[in-house]
């Protein structure tokens, strides 16, 4: 299946609009939501038709991965506000909610169809966004390509026979912006940037307590569980497994890669959390910046603040 296809798929845009009018108190019809998210005007236009086949189908898939739920033909909010939440600041963290969501192993295992066909019909629901995050943030963020034709020459230098990362270009820019709604990409499609440092800050609100102090190894561990896309994540290591040792390098042993660098480098600066080095400690990591260069090691990290 798939998230990345917009046409069929649906639109980030319009799963917000959803959203927002299914938190609301009273409880809504499918018809009646989607009448509210795409109005019909006197005389129907192929736009109007095409808004109301994108908005049915985002209904769909996200009814699918869990976001939504139907019950006699009432849709409702699978996920409730909390406490006192307001729909505004519910929408703010609708982001994180969506991303959780996507990065399921139950919505985006398997990666690829078990038959070896290239393919999205047997693969998992999100499949397409999850191999595709995988992937890019496997990559030297700082020199990825923007591109699908280059995208795709890349992909074809690193990737085994038999495997795939984004079908088409079609792919390719859905999952640009989706990749930009999910809190793990920055830019326009002329400056896009892996930039996944809003999704590691939410997962350190997942993984530790405000100024509590964890061994490096154990905070990259829990933040691959959430993220299993990032360092060491089942995600990243099943794509990996895909790529050609001559054309794809590894993070050298006890190095991180670019994407997860930047992002603990980012949070770091912003003292949402600190990196410390104690003498007496058993393995240190190290971050690894533009070129290859090698920033700083750490043996710990503590969280500073919240990070929610």
């Amino acid at each position: 299946m798939s998230i990345l296809n917009l046409q069929s798929d649906g639109l980030p845009s319009i799963m917000l609009t959803l959203a927002r009018i299914a938190a609301q108190d009273k409880p809504t019809s499918r018809d009646d939501l989607l009448g509210i998210c795409v109005p019909q005007s006197g005389i129907t236009k192929d736009t109007d038709k095409d808004l109301a086949a994108r908005a049915r189908a985002t209904l769909v898939r996200w009814t699918n991965l869990g976001l939504f739920a139907e019950d006699r033909d009432q849709v409702r909010l699978s996920v409730g506000l909390t406490k006192g939440e307001s729909i505004d600041a519910f929408t703010a963290r609708l982001p994180e909610v969506c991303r959780e969501l996507a990065l399921r192993h139950e919505n985006g295992l398997p990666l690829w169809a078990t038959d070896g066909s290239v393919s999205e019909e047997a693969t998992g629901r999100t499949a397409d966004f999850c191999r595709g995050l995988a992937w890019c943030l496997a990559q030297d963020i700082y020199t990825l390509p923007n591109s699908h034709a280059e995208i795709e020459s890349l992909v074809t230098s690193q990737v085994q026979a038999g495997r795939f990362i984004f079908l088409n270009d079609t792919r390719w820019a859905g999952f640009r912006t989706w990749a930009r709604f999910l809190g793990c990409a920055t830019g326009d499609d002329s400056s896009f940037f892996c930039d996944a440092t809003p999704a590691v800050r939410w997962a350190f609100s997942q993984i530790m307590h405000t100024e509590e102090t964890l061994a490096a190894s154990a905070v990259i561990s829990r933040l691959a569980e959430c993220l299993p896309v990032i360092d060491s994540g089942v995600y990243r290591q099943e794509v990996e497994q895909t790529l050609k040792p001559e054309t794809w390098k590894k993070p050298a042993p006890g190095h991180l890669s670019t994407s997860l660098s930047f992002a603990l480098q980012r949070l770091h600066k912003q003292k949402t959390i600190q990196l410390t080095r104690m003498a007496d400690a058993s393995s240190q990591l190290t971050l690894v910046g533009q070129g290859g260069r090698t920033w700083e090691s750490f043996t710990h990290v503590r969280l500073t603040k919240d990070a929610s």
